[in-house]
């Protein structure tokens, strides 16, 4: 089976092409071949390296709802071409910007088209349940909650709900130590795998930390491990986020680790992952922190969810709300909470591996092409 994966993505910083990623390598002995469509000057910093088409017109997301149609459009006449003289068997779009050029598809080609929403809108798009019902066009959501967020009834193969992943290894990988339960002195170690972009939230971590005591901040250190886009705004928020470090005197508390090639290794020195953006999708850093055993402090939001389970694989705290983060550092600092064993973590988490996910492709593609067959 051929998959043209419609990404944009005009360089690589994990995210979908993690999943892309982690899908290639459990369907390799399905003879599954992956091509990814990205822009002209993609830029790829991790590995192992994707098949990529480089495309001049293609866009993964914009600001301007106006842009984005019309670059979809672009797109679509240059994916139309490309088409013409490679086959595949699926078009999977990743992106709001590909969304349209996925609709495209779907309408003028008797080719199945799966788009899988990666992300929230700030506004439940009317556009995604008229798109739902088009012949070819199927929908993907990440969690149940997602899918009340948009207001879509699921309804197999036209409206589907499969998780992200996260690689078969981490489920090989030894698990951390039950850490979590500190005696007095030692120092918990917060990680966080993330880029450092506004919508992450970091921000909060550096507030909520401020609200300690010196003796409840003496025993808590964070680690942030991701890279800055190279984005006008990133690039500000990443000085922001600094500048706010260093006003609330927490230069050696909350450190800057930088872009890292080595997860697990990072993960491993974690008692907790911490991530504290509103609405996260369906984070793979989140399921790889559980699939080693770490529990995970969240906001209770997005797909966290569907993923954690409270008191049990770790805290919710009040999305946007330092306040009630502090509390939950508070309670990490000072409590021996009744958190499940590693390998309960683990196991929680055991079906978003990417061997899993797969198969609910699979699934998923087998009926789209029989539909499309029939059609």
């Amino acid at each position: 089976m051929k998959i043209l994966h419609l990404s944009g993505e005009p360089e690589d910083v994990g995210g979908v092409l993690s999943v892309i990623r982690n899908l290639e390598a459990a369907t390799d002995h399905l003879g599954w071949r992956h091509t990814v469509a990205v822009q002209s000057g993609f830029r790829e910093l991790r590995q192992p390296s994707l098949n990529y088409w480089r495309s001049s017109r293609i866009c993964s997301d914009s600001p301007s709802h106006f842009e984005m149609l019309f670059r979809a459009g672009w797109c679509f006449l240059e994916v139309k071409d490309y088409l013409d003289r490679e086959s595949f068997d699926i078009i999977h779009a990743h992106s709001r910007g590909t969304f349209l050029t996925g609709v495209a598809i779907a309408m003028t080609r008797k080719l199945p088209v799966i788009f899988t929403n990666h992300a929230y809108s700030r506004r439940r798009v009317s556009m995604y349940r008229w798109a739902s019902g088009i012949p070819n066009f199927h929908t993907v959501l990440l969690t149940p909650n997602m899918a009340k967020h948009y207001g879509l009834a699921v309804k197999h193969p036209q409206v589907t709900i499969i998780s992200e992943c996260c690689s078969d290894k981490y489920f090989e990988e030894p698990l951390a130590q039950p850490s979590h339960r500190l005696a007095d002195g030692n120092v918990i170690n917060l990680i966080g795998v993330g880029n450092i972009m506004r919508w992450k939230n970091w921000h909060l971590i550096a507030q909520a930390m401020s609200g300690l005591t010196p003796e409840e901040l003496s025993r808590i250190q964070f680690s942030l491990w991701g890279p800055t886009p190279n984005d006008p705004d990133s690039l500000a928020y990443d000085r922001e986020l600094r500048a706010l470090v260093s006003e609330c005197g927490l230069e050696r508390r909350f450190l800057f680790r930088g872009m890292t090639l080595s997860v697990p290794d990072c993960l491993r020195q974690a008692h907790w992952f911490l991530l504290p953006s509103t609405n996260e999708p369906c984070s793979v850093a989140l399921i790889e922190a559980l699939a080693l055993g770490v529990p995970a402090l969240l906001p209770a939001s997005g797909g966290n969810v569907d993923i954690l389970q409270e008191g049990k694989t770790g805290l919710l705290f009040a999305p946007d709300d330092p306040v009630d983060l502090t509390r939950k550092l508070q309670m990490i600092a000072h409590s021996e909470l009744p958190i499940l064993s590693p390998n309960e973590i683990r196991e929680s988490v055991r079906n978003r591996s990417a061997s899993q996910v797969a198969k609910q492709y699979r699934a998923l593609f087998d009926d789209a092409l029989d539909r499309a067959a029939r059609s």
